[in-house]
């Protein structure tokens, strides 16, 4: 599933990635146009999110964010995820690039109210 917000002309100005796994919603590739980050949009997908977990049956959302993003691991965990204290790789490949340092992936989740 992937979840878009269109502003008022109906041009995509958000979207995010949404998958179903077991009880648990996977939530990734969140993206804002840079011109509406910071008005609210990031935040009302997160709500829809959290709306279309509950209407499948989901009883958590959970997200991966590379480790170096510490920003946006603390806006994740302002809007309340928390971290899990699970680490996962981070799957590089040189088809997008020779990878310059270390990286893994945080797991952050938070309950479906």
């Amino acid at each position: 599933m992937i979840l878009k917000y269109t502003d008022e002309q109906e041009v995509p100005v958000g979207c995010v990635y949404l998958q179903k796994q077991g009880s648990k919603l996977y939530l990734g590739l969140l993206s804002v146009s840079p011109e509406r980050q910071g008005k609210g949009v990031g935040q009302d997908l997160l709500n829809s999110a959290v709306a279309y977990a509950r209407e499948i049956g989901c009883t958590s959302i959970r997200i991966t964010v590379i480790s170096v993003r510490h920003e946006l691991i603390e806006w994740y965990e302002r809007h309340g995820y928390k971290r899990t204290g699970e680490i996962e790789p981070f799957h590089a490949g040189e088809k997008f690039g020779v990878q310059k340092q270390r990286l893994e992936l945080v797991v952050l989740e938070r309950p479906v109210d």
